[in-house]
């Protein structure tokens, strides 16, 4: 994920010519954005923990990850109220204490109730395809069985159905840009340049 627009001002950058921060490298049009933040924008108390965080893609993607999974948890409360996940068999999440979300077919197939069915963590999903994607690389299973697992971060291995809504958002920021573990993995592999 490359942050495509000023920090400051908005404006769209150029892909290479950006001016950026040396400690922390965010972006900007100009010496003068990058200024204007730094004194009036709030950079200067950022800047830190913006590095910290792994650098501006990392941290603004980690940012955006919790945002997107606290908006999928929000909207399906009502789904979920009352049941646990799935995966770890918890109503919150322990280490990161998110709730619980619902976004696939899995709760209501051809008009019958299934419980508890599809009810997961975003967490506890990224794992579970984090876990599927290391064994296939682990045991050389080839492209195939690697595809077929990628495909977890948006399709339900227990109703075979995509995810959809915020719920198919928020794990699309796990997977891309939130946790970038996906994508280092996905280089390290060769599929991405």
């Amino acid at each position: 994920m490359i942050l495509t627009n000023c920090a400051c001002c908005a404006a769209p950058l150029p892909p290479l010519a950006a001016k950026q921060c040396s400690r922390c490298k965010t972006r900007y049009c100009g010496l003068a954005c990058q200024k204007k933040h730094w004194e009036d924008g709030g950079h200067d108390k950022l800047c830190k923990k913006i590095r910290k965080g792994g650098g501006a893609e990392q941290y603004y993607a980690e940012k955006k990850c919790a945002e997107a999974v606290a908006v999928a948890v929000k909207a399906c409360v009502t789904d979920t109220k009352g049941q646990t996940c799935y995966i770890c068999t918890e109503a919150v999440h322990r280490s990161t204490k998110e709730g619980l979300v619902r976004g696939c077919a899995c709760g209501d197939r051809h008009g019958v109730n299934h419980g508890n069915s599809g009810i997961a963590h975003v967490s506890c999903l990224a794992e579970q395809v984090k876990i599927l994607f290391a064994e296939a690389e682990e045991n050389s299973l080839g492209c195939n069985a690697l595809n077929a697992r990628w495909q977890q971060w948006y399709l339900c291995s227990l109703c075979e159905q995509q995810y959809h809504g915020v719920v198919r958002c928020a794990l699309g920021w796990v997977c891309a840009g939130g946790r970038t573990w996906a994508g280092r993995r996905l280089m390290r592999l060769g599929y991405l340049q």
